[in-house]
């Protein structure tokens, strides 16, 4: 019944990160080691989510560039291959 309690607790931490802007798999671990602290922790956390526009904007192009891969012809491409130039 405790364990049960727990992973519920695990889901429910991450779920309410995610919704508030955080990132739910580092929320889920933390929503694992400390169970209803760690829920406690996500609902009293300040949002991500900003209700001024211009502040969303930049947190959403930081989290775009986050998601960009690496393209090959990419400058910052780093490879073990050497260039034919």
């Amino acid at each position: 019944m405790i364990v049960e309690f727990w992973i519920f607790c695990a889901i429910a931490t991450a779920v309410v990160a995610a919704v508030r802007g955080g990132h739910s798999l580092l929320w889920l671990l933390i929503g694992c080691v400390l169970g209803p602290v760690g829920l406690l922790a996500a609902i009293l956390k300040s949002s991500l989510k900003s209700s001024e526009p211009i502040v969303a904007a930049e947190r959403q192009a930081e989290l775009d560039d986050m998601k960009k891969p690496l393209r090959g012809g990419d400058r910052d491409t780093i490879s073990a291959k050497r260039r034919n130039e």
